[in-house]
């Protein structure tokens, strides 16, 4: 954020730079203009001030912006189902291990474990939960059952199970590009001595052309796009840990034909603040979230390509459709607060499959290995076949 300090009447205010401000600027001095990646990187993570790693409650109504979880509980409850499926399908292991990447508070993973304490205590004696959150804030006291990590790297492999996120991939540092001309161009982000600016130049890596060739498109002329290159690195180390398993993905994004779409001109970039959006990131830097939309069709074949096959792929109201979120509604009391009360809770599970909210805008993506085709509850709501 930026600020001023003391000044005596009549002068001209100073502006005073945070912890990310501070260590973008030292950079680009040095260097000249950093990739977007680079940018994102600092302002969400920088350990001093960064929007991921400083104290702040980024969740929930005294946040930034709203989670499936804050919703309603019954989200975890119902993941807790389909881990319940994969456990059966993959013949009960006994040493079956969830990961959760991006864990935040760690309220997914322990509701997860709530439900399957009381639903399946065969498989609750059999499972360990390993959460990895970079804000050391955040991470919870280890124990029997959960045991926390910095980074996913740091968890010894091969293990069977689930790599779960949810809500993570869509802040992963992205470049940025430009079409101009007919040339693809990367923008960098400069310094002109009081604000943070875009500068357009040549890729900084092959692998930023080399990702649209795979997609056999380029964004519209004029268009403004993110490349999530970090996306594809974070599923080959999730996918490197698994010797059997799968690695569910919850989130909001496109195919890259809809993502990269001719029409598309600003990208998706949205920066949260306080429970409104913006798509300026150099404001408020260290004190709003900045997320893209992910591109599933590369995040696919990139899976195909570590040996992850394609289990299902849909919305998020269909998948929680399919496991069975309409049991967990409650049947109204007859009077009283009560009554209230349960109108309430199942309002809140509705907003979870909202078409044309929640239910539509979140997607889940599943991918296996070491299974031969496995079908989950989770694909089997007969309207999938529209985000396919």
């Amino acid at each position: 954020m930026e600020g001023t300090n003391g000044t005596r009447a009549g002068s001209i205010p100073v502006r005073v730079f945070n912890g990310p401000e501070k260590e973008l600027i030292r950079r680009i001095s040095e260097k000249g203009p950093v990739t977007f990646a680079e940018f994102m990187d600092v302002a969400l993570y920088w350990p001093d001030g960064g929007y991921y790693t400083s104290t702040y409650l980024a969740w929930g109504a005294g946040g930034d912006y709203i989670t499936s979880l804050d919703v309603s509980p019954v989200f975890s409850a119902v993941i807790a189902r389909q881990v319940s499926e994969i456990w059966s399908l993959m013949d009960s292991p006994s040493d079956f291990v969830l990961i959760e990447a991006g864990a935040g508070r760690g309220w997914l993973s322990q509701g997860i474990l709530e439900t399957l304490k009381k639903t399946s205590p065969e498989l609750y004696s059999s499972i360990t939960v390993r959460c990895v959150e970079k804000n050391p804030t955040l991470r919870g006291q280890t124990s029997d059952k959960m045991v926390w990590h910095e980074d996913i790297k740091e968890i010894q492999g091969p293990v069977r199970g689930v790599i779960l996120s949810n809500e993570l991939i869509d802040s992963l540092p992205v470049h940025r590009v430009k079409v101009s001309d007919g040339l693809l161009k990367e923008v960098f982000t400069g310094f002109d001595g009081d604000v943070f600016i875009d500068v357009e130049g040549e890729p900084s890596t092959p692998q930023i052309k080399g990702y649209f060739d795979k997609a056999g498109l380029l964004p519209g002329e004029g268009a403004l796009a993110e490349v999530n290159l970090n996306a594809l690195k974070w599923l080959s180390d999730a996918g490197a840990l698994l010797s059997e398993g799968f690695v569910m993905t919850i989130d909001y994004g496109l195919p890259s034909r809809e993502l990269y779409a001719s029409e598309r001109k600003a990208g998706t970039l949205m920066c949260h603040c306080r429970h409104t959006l913006n798509d300026n990131p150099y404001i408020n830097i260290g004190a709003q979230d900045i997320t893209t939309h992910v591109d599933f069709t590369s995040f696919m074949r990139e899976g195909e390509r570590l040996g992850l096959g394609l289990t299902g792929f849909t919305t998020q109201k269909n998948f929680l459709l399919g496991i069975g979120i309409l049991e967990e509604l409650r049947e109204p009391a007859d009077t009283g607060g009560a009554g209230l009360a349960d109108i309430e809770f199942n309002r809140a599970v509705g907003r979870l499959i909202m078409p044309g909210g929640m239910g539509d805008t979140f997607k889940v993506l599943i991918q296996h290995k070491g299974l031969d085709k496995p079908r989950l509850a989770g694909f089997s709501f007969k309207d999938m076949s529209r985000c396919l």
